[in-house]
């Protein structure tokens, strides 16, 4: 293999790295999703001195990696091209655990540096914990834990959260996320948020991944009003683009499957018990290659899945990401909604759809949001834990008892708490509200057009044609009636004009082969004329 040669924000990013192990041995180090982190582990791995391991908890993962790696030595359950002394190995971290449990530590032989990929996931410990290393980096893109600690301080009981300062000395930051955007190598979110007058219905738990019972988040998503709400969102904004689904559960999961299923739609489920669709020609059920092909190749592909494809999943045309869900962890959130930030030679896509079903922007803010995450690195301390008041009663109206709060029926009468308090009214919906868009579709940016025509090894005839699709498209994207066009036709053909102008320049001004000699007024011209039939006619 060739040296690899990284970009130009990947190499400022790799020297902070050499620099901070100069003076830590152990270094977290944190890249957006989508910046590129195996190319710049395969450069770490052949530069570092001594044997090198990198642990992987994703076979994806483990594969994106291994095409970085000159002579590595690939160990899972399916593959061991393990030789004497290699001096890089990458493994899946379960196997090696399973491999040194039944053989002993020294089954692969001493390593001078470990390599950790999504050290978020917080499962390496009880690998790397058993060597005696020398160096340790840890990479991933979202430097937070979703875990917490307990304990008592005279008699209290006080909570703090886990953080990865706990294993690493420093994080290491690379660009922003808006920089990788502003730069093209990313692509910006647009952002629908569902408002929820009921959403107080999840109950909280300290114990639980997400931090709401599973019960909860299982009453909240798995009824035919939540499946109503994600029917709209779809059809509204998502409908003929490949579309990737995030649910809580698997009970949601299969849920939403069938009934997509009914609608007729083009779509196929994984999920975290290995739960999948099956084929219809061999009866047989497809298995994850299977279904991550076929999503590759169907332009209208719908994935419904559960927490199977947050990490080393890297299909780049997806253009929409749901996440019909609530989570408290941030690391989850960024992880999910990055999916669709990548960018594409597929399909013209200078930004992805987020529909957000589960309230997470208002708890964690937009993906794209630029984070400090030196910020996250560090614990911000002990709290004191709030108790649950098991003693909290309710009075039943019928005969007066006092109950506790836990009682689900008056132990005086025996009505149900609702029978007992009939001004209290129990919607069983739980879910009803309004999609609202946080802020406008961007739109078409003459350097995403100008980008995309040269992946496409196009002339300037399609930069330009292209424009024309996307500025027709605004007008179907907004809903604009016939009547309110007609009412408005003079401030819409000035749009019009103002949206093209920057974009005629850039391709004007580019090295692109073809014609640029038309005028601007021809152009936006024509833009005006199949807008006018398509309200006259409903067509393009």
């Amino acid at each position: 293999m060739e040296s690899i040669k990284l970009r130009y924000y990947q190499q400022v990013f790799y020297d902070k790295i050499i620099k901070a192990l100069q003076y830590n041995n152990k270094v977290c180090a944190a890249l957006a999703t989508g910046g590129g982190k195996s190319v710049i582990i395969g450069k770490l791995a052949s530069g570092l001195p001594g044997r090198t391991l990198i642990l992987t908890h994703r076979v994806e993962i483990l594969k994106q990696n291994s095409e970085w790696l000159n002579n590595g030595a690939v160990l899972t359950s399916k593959e061991n091209t393990l030789k004497l002394n290699t001096d890089i190995v990458i493994a899946m971290v379960q196997t090696l655990y399973a491999r040194i449990d039944n053989y002993g530590v020294d089954y692969i032989g001493h390593f001078d540096n470990i390599i950790l990929d999504e050290i978020h996931v917080d499962i390496f410990k009880k690998v790397f914990s058993l060597y005696n290393y020398k160096k340790l980096i840890g990479f991933t893109g979202t430097p937070v834990l979703n875990k917490k600690k307990y304990f008592e301080i005279n008699g209290l009981e006080y909570v703090e959260p886990l953080t990865l300062s706990e294993t690493f000395e420093v994080v290491v930051c690379g660009p922003f996320t808006s920089e990788l955007i502003a730069s093209g190598y990313l692509v910006k979110d647009h952002n629908i948020v569902l408002d929820l007058p009921d959403f107080d219905k999840l109950k909280e738990s300290d114990k639980q991944p997400d931090g709401y019972t599973s019960k909860s988040l299982n009453d909240v998503y798995a009824n035919s009003a939540s499946f109503d709400i994600l029917k709209k969102a779809y059809h509204e904004y998502c409908k003929g683009k490949k579309t990737l689904i995030f649910n809580s559960s698997n009970k949601v999961t299969k849920f939403v499957y069938d009934n997509f299923k009914k609608l007729g739609l083009n779509v196929k489920l994984y999920d975290t018990s290995g739960n999948t669709t099956v084929n219809e020609e061999t009866g047989k059920k497809y298995t994850r290659d299977e279904i991550v092909e076929w999503f590759n190749k169907e332009k209208d592909a719908i994935l419904i899945n559960t927490n199977v494809f947050t990490t080393g999943f890297n299909v780049t045309d997806v253009e929409c990401i749901i996440v019909n869900r609530a989570t408290k962890s941030l690391a989850l959130w960024i992880q999910m909604v990055g999916r669709g930030s990548r960018t594409t030679d597929k399909v013209f896509k200078d930004y992805f759809t987020v529909i957000d079903l589960g309230q997470n922007i208002y708890n964690h803010g937009i993906w794209s949001l630029d984070r400090n995450w030196h910020d996250y690195f560090n614990s911000p301390g002990p709290k004191l834990r709030q108790q649950n008041d098991m003693l909290a009663t309710w009075t039943c109206v019928n005969c007066g008892y006092i109950n506790l709060k836990t009682e689900l029926n008056c132990s005086g009468c025996k009505l149900s708490f609702e029978e007992a308090n009939p001004t209290v009214v129990k919607d069983k919906k739980f879910k009803e509200g309004n999609l609202r868009v946080l802020c406008e579709m961007p739109p078409p940016s003459g350097n995403a057009i100008l980008r995309y025509s040269i992946l496409k090894k196009e002339d300037a005839a399609f930069a330009y044609n292209l424009a024309e699709i996307k500025i027709i498209e605004l007008f179907e994207y907004y809903k604009v009636t016939p009547e309110f066009y007609l009412n408005k036709k003079e401030d819409f053909d000035k749009r019009i004009e103002d949206i093209f102008r920057p974009i005629y320049f850039t391709i004007k001004k580019s090295e692109l082969q073809g014609n640029k000699r038309r005028k601007l007024s021809t152009f936006t011209g024509r833009i005006i004329k199949k807008v006018e039939k398509m309200m006259k006619y409903g067509s393009k």
